[in-house]
């Protein structure tokens, strides 16, 4: 039995076949159509290939109202908003479409198959363009009628940073790789700096870039320690395109979750880097497959 399966992205959608015992037999990447029309048509071109497989699993990155069908909020992929994607991407296929949040399906996809026989819960958080995430609480994927824990969006600082969702402080705007920068450019202003110059920078020991590991360290460790305290898990990992600068950030990050999290779970977890980097979202998306079509 083998399985669709496409995690959209602002940037790339990559998209391969897995089969049900988890083996990914084909993996592409294609880049993003940035309007509905050639977003559809670039699904449709998708699905149409693989018409073969049994069912199809999407990820994208906002959230969706699974009640009403309805994409209600994608920030990087604004024409999305309003749509009822999942009804429009099942008109090219016959075979069921499943479908839930990008940062959601890296967790379940990562828990799949490096945790599952090892450890009930696990929170995968995800740090690159934003800041997202995905909960495994009692061996399953956490959930709701509309997508659940968007793990970039609690407060660190009541009086910090503008963020685009509205809030004052959210962790996306100091754990983003635009919120490291910025922590970057207010201990030294007027320095004009990537993420690439930045890691340059630390690693020939620039007080102010090692600073701004250090701060970025405090500021995810609040984050996590919220996370931590509501839902006691056993493993915390940490993904995305800054997972990959964890040598900068990763001890001080647990040394500072030491401090913060509820005494009954100080020395209850791990934190770690995530191990199946950018396919973590497919592989989700198969797990997501496996088990809502053994449930049809």
């Amino acid at each position: 039995m083998d399985f669709l399966c496409i995690d959209i992205g602002g940037t790339t959608i990559k998209y391969g076949v897995i089969s049900d015992n988890m083996f990914l037999k084909k993996f592409y990447t294609v880049p993003t159509p940035q309007n509905y029309k050639d977003f559809l048509e670039e699904i449709k071109n998708i699905t149409t290939h693989f018409s073969y497989t049994e069912a199809v699993g999407i990820g994208y990155p906002g959230a969706y109202d699974f009640m009403n069908d309805l994409m209600v909020y994608a920030p990087n992929l604004y024409f999305l908003n309003g749509k009822k994607v999942k009804t429009e991407i099942a008109k090219f296929t016959d075979t069921p479409v499943f479908i839930e949040n990008d940062a959601n399906l890296a967790a379940l996809g990562e828990y799949s198959l490096t945790e599952q026989t090892a450890i009930d819960n696990m929170l995968l958080i995800t740090l690159g363009t934003g800041v997202g995430g995905g909960a495994i609480v009692n061996g399953q994927l956490f959930t709701s009628s509309v997508t659940a824990f968007e793990a970039g969006h609690v407060t660190i600082d009541y009086n910090g940073r503008q963020c685009n969702c509205g809030r004052l402080g959210c962790l996306e705007t100091y754990c983003s790789e635009s919120g490291i920068l910025n922590t970057f450019k207010e201990i030294l202003p007027g320095q004009k700096a990537d993420i690439k110059n930045l890691v340059h920078l630390a690693e020939c020991g620039n007080k102010s870039a090692v600073k701004t590991f250090d701060l970025f360290s405090k500021h995810l460790a609040t984050g996590i320690a919220d996370y931590i305290n509501l839902l006691a898990p056993e493993k915390v990992k940490i993904g995305g395109g800054l997972s990959h600068l964890h040598r900068f950030f990763l001890d001080n990050t647990v040394h500072n979750l030491k401090k913060l999290v509820y005494p009954a779970y100080r020395n209850k977890f791990k934190l770690m880097p995530a191990e199946l980097d950018n396919k973590a979202g497919i592989y989700g998306a198969a797990a997501l497959c496996k088990q809502r079509y053994c449930d049809e």
